[in-house]
């Protein structure tokens, strides 16, 4: 995986169709992941890479999450048809999802979804982040929750992938605005907020309201690049626009955004080969319609400078810019330590019908 600090494997390459129809392997059958946290733009990335699925991601409850090719970019886990109230991704096993997020300074949370069946009264829901503690018992009776509702909601069938990040202020002592403890628990909301930061049992995305109540409804969904950030970490957020080939361009980054030592690699997977592409950025968020897509940053946008998309054949152009290199350098203004930044790329592309490709955006706070 291309993004953070996950560990890759060799694996034997499967056909398609054992690929597509075999589970995703936990990553406790393969390796043991490093600790993390408390290390200034550190983050870590579950791609789905086959045939690691570092958390144990399952799509409610039973339904194993399988692979296949299509995400952004390669693998992705994607649900069994389902039908109930309220779908949702939940994480099961030990892992960097898991643990004391306050000692580790978890500062978000991720994932980029797509709706492929929904029925339309049923869409448009908001996203929730659901964190759960068992509290270090098998004892249902005494686990806890708490959970924050996103500002952007699960679409419709669209055809496109969306990245979503929820912050989770886990160094506050008590529940954060905008979050809701597990209502029926018998203790204050500030003590079943630190019970739970404390010891993150399962992280769950909820497709709506956790508590929602209501009749089933048919869900088919995608998830790609599950993701938790420590201390101010890189998370992509906003939503791409899919390509005149048929891919949504995804965003990627390697490396700790420093404005003294290394690189911070930005890449931008799934454009059109050999497409004139530029990044620009911005200091604060935006989700506004834009050529047929979404512009993910607030004007005024800050270019780099233009390159050429390598790779041969549809959906396989690629680019990198050191966006490392730019903050150290000082010659681009506001890349200055603490600041936040959302970059984009942009793509020309004469054969769409807006003239240009989008991809998502990522968002990272420039260290030390």
């Amino acid at each position: 995986m291309y993004n953070g600090h996950g560990l890759g494997i060799a694996v034997r390459l499967l056909d398609e169709e054992t690929r597509m129809k075999a589970p995703i392997l936990p990553l406790t059958t393969l390796l043991i992941a490093p600790a993390l946290g408390q290390t200034c733009g550190d983050s870590f990335v579950d791609g789905f890479d086959w045939p690691i699925n570092e958390g144990g991601w399952v799509w409610s409850g039973t339904f194993q999450a399988n692979i296949a090719t299509g995400g952004v970019p390669g693998y992705w886990a994607y649900s069994e048809p389902l039908y109930m109230t309220v779908p949702s991704f939940r994480s099961t096993q030990k892992s960097p999802f898991m643990g004391d997020y306050r000692a580790q300074d978890v500062t978000s949370l991720g994932v980029d979804l797509q709706t492929f069946v929904a029925d339309p009264q049923a869409c448009l829901r908001q996203l929730a982040l659901v964190l759960d503690s068992d509290q270090g018992t098998v004892d249902p009776a005494d686990d806890l929750f708490v959970y924050r509702m996103s500002a952007r909601s699960v679409p419709c069938v669209d055809g496109t992938w969306h990245s979503y990040v929820v912050d989770v202020p886990s160094q506050d002592a008590g529940l954060p605005p905008g979050w809701i403890a597990d209502p029926q628990s018998p203790l204050s909301d500030d003590a079943i907020w630190n019970a739970v930061i404390a010891d993150v049992s399962s992280v769950r995305w909820s497709i709506g309201d956790p508590l929602g109540t209501g009749m089933p409804t048919r869900w088919r969904l995608g998830a790609d690049n599950a993701r938790v950030a420590f201390s101010d970490g890189p998370s992509t957020t906003c939503s791409s626009k899919r390509s005149s080939e048929g891919c949504c361009p995804g965003l990627s980054w390697n490396g700790r955004p420093s404005a003294t030592s290394g690189p911070f690699l930005l890449r931008v997977d799934q454009m059109v080969a050999g497409q004139v592409v530029l990044f620009f950025y911005g200091f604060a968020p935006n989700y506004a319609p834009f050529q047929g897509g979404v512009l993910c940053v607030v004007p005024p946008l800050i270019r780099t400078p233009a390159k050429v998309a390598a790779g041969n054949g549809p959906c396989a152009g690629r680019i990198e810019l050191d966006m490392g290199g730019l903050i150290q350098g000082g010659a681009y203004p506001g890349l200055t330590v603490g600041a936040t930044v959302y970059a984009q790329a942009w793509g020309w592309a004469p054969a769409a019908a807006s003239g240009s490709s989008l991809s998502n955006s990522v968002r990272f706070t420039i260290c030390p």
